[in-house]
């Protein structure tokens, strides 16, 4: 009876953790841009780390650089179609508004098992940005049905009005390299990118989907060096405050010559009764990460780092890596191979080992699609201080629309 049910909760776990192998579900953060010499985020996004809401400079080269182009389009006509709502009227240079919405469905197998599907609604966020003078804003409004419980404002399980981001900030420095924000912000670590159940940004608690954080940041773009810092003082629309990690974070990057960026990051946090284990807990993470461009057709990327999980008197040190290759034969369709590898107790488990193949098409501006094969070998708790390996195989199809 014990083993029969300790057997169906691992298989149930590795089922959860399968299908998080491949499932990006977060816009606008491509790490891969740096193909086309752009190193630094601001330029074409709000959050000068990456990710969200657009600049109208990033929808104008979201279009010229990033969608598939049709017969003779030149690049005036190109930059209207990339505009909100498509350019179906002209906007106030103080305001930036954009939305977003992703759909798809995930077919899985574990362990040879037979195949189960489902169908999610990743996204359906509406975003808006004000610069005047000095002053920044944003903010995200959405609704969720799968998971982003830690970003709900209001609802159930059937459904939840969600707000992933908002903030004020102000502008500082000669030339606006600088920018101080408060509030609700994505936390600064790693590579910032759409593959937000990617292991390592699971390990982390780093994605840009649901792991945003209140607090204070502090962002430098320059001409080679950027990087952020973050005051993390808990995310307040959960609670009570005993759920609530406080502590920081922050990332560097250096880029030397054109085409190369790597940096280093770094994260400490304690929380009084964490989610997840429902005791003391403190984390840290550090580790380096690198973008490299050789050629306008490949872009490379790596991060790996060392994680330490401090609870009552156990201490637990990991590792936590991810691979990933973006390949453009043609504008617009790229080819993504990724491969991971967890461990986050190196004394009792063996490592988690994983790997995808993706395909996505920017096939209009404003629409892209996606499909990721992957496989997977995880190690997931068994019976009382025992673990399990377990296989299995999943295929994602999305659709992606930004207004």
């Amino acid at each position: 009876m014990r083993r029969g049910l300790s057997l169906s909760l691992t298989v149930a776990l590795a089922t959860v953790l399968l299908s998080t192998v491949v499932s990006p579900s977060r816009a606008h953060a491509y790490a891969w841009l740096i193909r086309h010499g752009y190193t630094a985020c601001g330029m074409c996004h709000v959050d000068p780390s990456g990710g969200s809401l657009l600049t109208p400079y990033g929808r104008a080269q979201g279009t010229l650089l990033m969608a598939a182009r049709w017969g003779s389009t030149d690049d005036e006509a190109a930059v209207k179609q990339g505009e909100f709502l498509f350019g179906a009227f002209e906007m106030p240079e103080v305001l930036q508004l954009g939305g977003d919405f992703r759909g798809g469905a995930l077919a899985y197998t574990t362990g040879g098992g037979p195949a189960d599907s489902r169908a999610l609604l990743m996204q359906a966020d509406l975003e808006a940005g004000l610069s005047i003078g000095r002053f920044r804003a944003a903010g995200s409004l959405g609704f969720a049905t799968d998971g982003a419980f830690a970003a709900t404002i209001v609802g159930n399980n059937d459904g939840r009005l969600v707000s992933r981001a908002h903030w004020l900030g102000v502008s500082l420095g000669e030339n606006d390299e600088w920018l101080l924000r408060a509030g609700r912000i994505n936390v600064p670590f790693g590579v910032r990118t759409i593959e937000h159940t990617s292991w390592i940004r699971k390990d982390t608690r780093t994605d840009i989907n649901v792991s945003q954080e209140d607090g204070i940041t502090l962002s430098y773009a320059g001409e080679a060096w950027r990087g952020e810092a973050m005051a993390i003082l808990g995310n307040y629309q959960i609670g009570p405050d005993e759920y609530r990690e406080r502590g920081g974070s922050a990332y560097v990057e250096f880029t030397p010559v054109e085409g190369l960026g790597w940096g280093l990051s770094a994260l400490v946090t304690s929380v009084k009764k964490d989610l997840q284990l429902q005791t003391p807990l403190i984390r840290h993470a550090y580790g380096a990460f690198v973008r490299y461009s050789p050629a306008l057709w490949v872009v490379l990327l790596a991060e790996a780092d060392a994680l330490v999980y401090s609870q009552l008197e156990h201490n637990a040190f990991g590792v936590s890596a991810w691979v990933q290759a973006d390949f453009e034969p043609t504008q617009g369709l790229h080819i993504i191979p990724t491969l991971e590898l967890s461990d986050r107790d190196t004394a009792i488990q063996g490592p988690s080992v994983g790997g995808a193949l993706g395909v996505a098409w920017f096939f209009l501006p404003h629409i892209d699609a996606r499909v990721d094969f992957g496989v997977s070998s995880q190690v997931v708790p068994g019976a009382p201080g025992t673990t399990v390996r377990g296989t299995g195989e999943s295929v994602l199809a999305q659709l992606h629309c930004y207004l």
